[in-house]
Formats: structure tokens, C-alpha cells, sequence
């Protein structure tokens, strides 16, 4: 009976390749992430523009619009103070909903690099996949 014997070094020379295949897709994949984070970050300064906008209107509609809007009200029946609670609530109700969607666009969910993740997952998959092989 013959054995033939398994050459080591070819083993390693293997190995190596395979590890160094690996970093170079982490390399890959890390890169991609950041690009994604940094196109995800670009998304969330649009939510900080909506913050700013639900802001600026809370502040200027209130200053410049109240007034015609309490005088309106007044003129309906409706006491000068009780014209002036119900403008105003008014106004910070449409604050709110620029707020709430600003928030809603800066969520961690949102930000989060779903298509890198989506793939390293599929990477890691794959290189099980292999090993099995």
C-alpha cells in the first residue's frame, strides 16, 4: 500500500491565499459601508434642514401670522385671549409635524448601511459555504 504524502507548503500557500482573499473583500466591504454611511449622513442633513424649517416657521409664522390669525378669530365672536391660545396651538401643531418628520428621517434605522450589511452577510455565507466544500 502507498501513502503519498501531503505537501505542507502547498497547505500553506493555500491558506495564505484564502486569508488574504478575505481581508481584501473586508478591505472591500469596509469601504463600501463608509461610502454608504456618508451617503446616509447626507440624507440625515436633510432631516436637520426640515428641523431647521419646522423652526424658522414655528418662529415666523407665530410672529407674522398671529396676529392677522388672532384678529381673525377675535372678529368670529371668540374673546381676544381665547383667539390668541387657539393660533396659537395651531402653529405648534404644524411644528410639530416638520419636527416629527425631521426626526423620522434621522432615526438609526434609517441611517443604518443596510445594503453593505445585507452583503457582508452574504459574504460571510458564502465563505462557510466554501470551507465546507
Amino acid at each position: 500500500m502507498k501513502h503519498e504524502t501531503e505537501d505542507p507548503s502547498g497547505w500553506r500557500t493555500l491558506i495564505g491565499a484564502v486569508l488574504d482573499e478575505a481581508r481584501a473583500l473586508f478591505r472591500t466591504e469596509l469601504q463600501l459601508a463608509r461610502q454608504e454611511i456618508s451617503d446616509n449622513a447626507s440624507r440625515a442633513g436633510g432631516g436637520l434642514v426640515l428641523f431647521g424649517l419646522a423652526a424658522l416657521i414655528a418662529f415666523v409664522g407665530l410672529g407674522a401670522l398671529a396676529v392677522a390669525a388672532v384678529l381673525g378669530v377675535a372678529a368670529l365672536g371668540l374673546a381676544l385671549p381665547w383667539a390668541a391660545l387657539v393660533v396659537a396651538i395651531g402653529f405648534l401643531a404644524v411644528a410639530l409635524i416638520f419636527a416629527l418628520i425631521g426626526k423620522s428621517r434621522l432615526s438609526a434605522a434609517s441611517l443604518a448601511p443596510k445594503r453593505t450589511l445585507h452583503q457582508f452577510k452574504s459574504d460571510i455565507h458564502a465563505v462557510k459555504e466554501v470551507t465546507r466544500a
